[in-house]
């Protein structure tokens, strides 16, 4: 209560100062009347007559005036709220010194209240309006006077208790504001005082900063007129050693590599130490470089990362300021006093690390400066090279037996051609230069032409392209090239006519034999003298034991049994000596004799064989067969009895947990124990609801790939909203702020399978956010693989350990058994994932967050 109180009473508080200075004034003003007017109201309320029934009345509405001023300013409408108290009390007063009873007219204590008015509109609305508030004062005074002068209106003189009453409560009101006004002035003039002596103190200030910065800018100018490197680091040293009054400076800079600092350059007691190392937070200079930030020591001796070589060197104070450029420290300035007791002022560190900004940019200018340099130069070696290398290529070009020509790749003009294209093409270079392909008769039509030009702009390159030319074959290559800026085409013809009559004469030989061998029911080999599989025929009676890739090129002492080798062999032997067919049988496997073969050894001179291999046991080849398959079945029912494992465990847990604490629902009953009732209820009610969420998860993670929705273009930015506002409770509660990239590419897809997997990875993100202070989830894209957007959601929780992330998206697979949820959502969305022609994969460090990219397609497959 008493703080509401004291809220009603303070005046309200506005961005503008004027604004509430006047408001507050006015504030005071109003309680302050309000509190007199009561002081001459309360006595008449209690001597209530008719005479005094009017002036009563208008004493209150003196108040409600007063009252409805401090309305209108907590509204916020402070001018207004002058206008109407001003007016609104001259009104009151000139209708008392008129109206009730006709009391006082010119000699009424209203027309003293007027001095109120006027100060009052003087402090609140300025002189303007308190001029024209004491000029309509004075034309009521003589109005009054005027009238009681004519004998027109009869006035009388209050009664001598009230009249001093009424007067007391003006001469109250009066001295108050006079106070009020006194004091606004007193502390105008105090606040005026203390701006002079801070301005005088601000202008000694800059007055101070201006020498440095002119001397700052002395040196500037001399810096960054210099471009080579060596000098320009003498020329920096020197003045910072200068303008602090001191002998003793280096400068380090750090390595290409980022690893370390070296010292370039060294004066005084310091100059000792050039091309010394110095390592990331070690000393003086080290510590300057892993915080970015200038470092004061004032006593080295005592200072806890100090180096013995530079107590040896005497140095008492030290002054570090980072070179830093882009925001990234490239080198530490410092200068250091070996007199005992002198120090850095704050003064002379603020004008070093101004100094050290200007050196920064000077040095990295001189680097820029070497580099374009280097790279001037190697620039001329290249372009020299390329010079030698386009006289060779135009030598090979010349007088290559390869046909060789250049067209532009937009209408296929010749811009060139050696001597073999005009020869293998049968044009005449004055015939072709100049023209295009489409002209030349060259292809079919201009839409051949330009199915052939997309097919290139598409792979950048063409190989092995058969191309047609009057009586003669040959194979294309073709390459895109770019000549002055124009986009070319590099075509080379290989002649291939003489190799293809000889290809096609083979092939119709080839084709002929294997007629005649596809005829055989044998599987043939052609096997070398030492044992090696160098072909295969297969039979379309015998199935091999092996794909053919398994055994060409290796030995039958490294494919077969021992026994069989061996017999093998002995017969290979045995015809290539003989010249003569030899043949045996064998069984597989040996000992088991499940297939019976004949095989027939015949010498190829010199020294290779064809072996003709023919089945004679159909009967046991068919049981062997059924036991290969009767094996795949017991793999297959092995892989489906291991699910069936996993899953029936993970049902078994809550099925144990019902069937357990029904037991104890039982004797809650039987004992009437409420308590422990309701609570064997939810804990069956817990685990029913996680066997039925794992069930729903199995079924949904069945369905994937077969019940889908038509695909649709999809605003990912739009989904990801949703997504977010439908984990809003989640979110809430751990006071997660997630944070979605604006123009996000379109996805084509189902938009329900993919908005179960983006929910799925937020979910899981703020799943395991951990004890994270400020938890934060990023929405995103990050460039393209396989002309596909980059997603990403990332997090800034637990993380996941490297030897753990080829785990995360497997069946059940959960690395905190003791969190929430299945094992199954990661699945789950690696498989909506890769239904879409995407992948997905993860990116973290334990306890530095997890980030899970994945891509997905903005179209259908054209």
């Amino acid at each position: 209560m008493p703080n509401r109180l004291r809220r009603l009473l303070a005046p309200p508080i506005f961005e503008n100062e004027e604004k509430t200075r006047v408001a507050q004034f006015m504030t005071y003003f109003g309680w302050i009347a309000i509190g007199i007017v009561l002081v001459l109201l309360i006595p008449r309320l209690f001597n209530w007559t008719e005479a005094s029934k009017t002036t009563t009345l208008t004493l209150a509405a003196l108040v409600v005036i007063l009252a409805f001023m401090r309305y209108i300013i907590q509204r916020g409408y402070v001018y207004a709220a002058s206008i109407f108290v001003v007016w609104g009390l001259w009104g009151v007063l000139t209708y008392l010194a008129w109206g009730a009873g006709g009391s006082g007219g010119v000699h009424d204590l209203s027309i003293i209240a007027y001095i109120v008015l006027i100060i009052l509109s003087s402090l609140l609305m300025g002189w303007r309006s308190a001029c024209f508030v004491a000029g309509a004062s004075i034309l009521s005074i003589w109005f009054f006077a005027i009238v009681e002068y004519k004998g027109w209106r009869t006035f009388h003189i209050y009664e001598p208790i009230g009249y001093a009453q009424d007067l007391s409560g003006i001469i109250i009101l009066i001295s108050i504001l006079i106070y009020m006004l006194i004091s606004s002035w007193t502390k105008s003039l105090r606040t005026a005082r203390l701006e002079l002596k801070e301005r005088l103190r601000v202008e000694q200030k800059l007055q101070s900063q201006a020498d440095y910065l002119n001397a700052l800018n002395e040196t500037a100018l001399g810096l960054l007129n210099r471009f080579e490197l060596r000098p320009l680091l003498e020329s920096i040293l020197i003045r910072a050693c200068g303008l602090l009054d001191t002998d003793h400076g280096l400068i380090e800079m750090v390595l290409p590599d980022g690893s370390a600092l070296r010292q370039e350059l060294g004066c005084g007691v310091l100059a000792k130490y050039d091309g010394s190392i110095t390592l990331r937070d070690e000393g003086v200079t080290g510590t300057v470089w892993n915080s970015g930030k200038y470092l004061v020591v004032d006593d080295y001796r005592a200072w806890d990362k100090k180096l013995s070589d530079f107590i040896d060197a005497g140095i008492c104070a030290v002054l570090a300021v980072p070179l830093i450029v882009r925001e990234t420290v490239i080198g530490v300035l410092a200068v250091s006093y070996i007199e005992e007791k002198r120090v850095f002022t704050q003064e002379q560190v603020n004008f070093m690390e101004r100094f050290a900004s200007l050196a920064a940019l000077a040095i990295d200018n001189a680097q820029l400066y070497e580099q374009t340099q280097n790279e001037i130069r190697e620039r001329s070696m290249v372009e020299a090279a390329l010079r030698l290398s386009e006289d060779k290529f135009r030598k090979v070009f010349n007088n290559s037996n390869i046909a060789i020509a250049i067209a532009t790749l937009e209408d296929g003009t010749f811009l060139e051609a050696n001597a073999a294209f005009w020869k293998l093409s049968g044009l005449q270079p004055e015939q072709a230069i100049g023209r295009n392909t489409v002209e030349l008769n060259m292809w079919d039509g201009s839409d051949e032409r330009k199915k052939f030009v997309r097919e290139l702009l598409e792979k950048r390159s063409l190989q092995n392209v058969k191309v047609g030319f009057p009586n003669k074959t040959s194979l294309g290559f073709y390459e895109l090239l770019q000549i002055e800026e124009q986009p070319c085409i590099l075509c080379m013809f290989y002649d291939i006519t003489e190799q293809q009559e000889m290809e096609n004469a083979l092939k119709n030989s080839e084709a002929r034999t294997r007629a005649i061998l596809a005829s055989i029911p044998d599987m043939i080999f052609e096997i070398s003298k030492d044992g090696t599989f160098l072909d295969l025929m297969a039979s379309s009676e015998i199935s091999p034991t092996m794909p053919p890739s398994q055994f060409i090129g290796k030995n039958l002492k490294e494919l077969f049994p021992p026994t069989i080798a061996r017999q093998s062999i002995f017969a290979l032997d045995r015809a290539i000596a003989t010249q003569q067919i030899h043949a045996f049988e064998y069984g597989l496997p040996p000992g088991e004799e499940v297939q019976f073969f004949e095989a027939r050894v015949a010498a190829i001179p010199p020294e290779s064989a064809i072996i003709m291999v023919r089945e004679i046991s159909q009967r046991k080849w068919i049981e062997s067969e059924r036991e290969k398959l009767i094996r795949e079945l017991e793999e297959t029912n092995s892989e489906l009895e291991r699910f069936t494992y996993t899953v029936s465990h993970d049902l078994k847990s809550p099925l144990i947990t019902i069937k357990g604490f029904l037991g104890f629902l039982e004797q809650d009953a039987a004992s009437g124990n409420m308590v422990r009732l309701k609570s064997d209820v939810k804990r069956i009610g817990d685990a029913t609801d996680k066997m039925q969420l794992l069930l729903n998860e199995l079924l949904e993670l069945s369905r994937v790939g077969r019940l889908t929705n038509p695909s649709q273009t999809i605003n990912f930015k739009e989904l990801a909203r949703e997504m977010v506002d439908l984990l809003y409770g989640r979110l809430h509660e751990r006071e997660i702020q997630v944070h979605i990239q604006s123009n996000l590419p379109p996805v084509f897809g189902d938009r329900q399978r993919l908005s179960e997997a983006l929910q799925n990875l937020i979910d899981n993100a703020a799943k395991f956010m951990g004890d994270q202070p400020n938890p934060r989830i990023e929405i995103g894209q990050s460039g393209f693989e396989n002309d596909m957007p980059i997603f990403f959601v990332k997090d800034n929780g637990v993380g996941i350990d490297p030897i753990h992330q080829d785990r995360i998206f497997g069946l059940f697979n959960k690395l905190d058994v003791k969190s929430e949820g299945t094992g199954i959502g990661l699945t789950l969305v690696k498989r909506i994932i890769e239904i879409h022609g995407g992948r997905i994969w993860v990116e973290s460090e334990a306890g530095k967050g997890a980030a899970f990219f994945f891509t997905l397609p903005t179209g259908p497959k054209s």
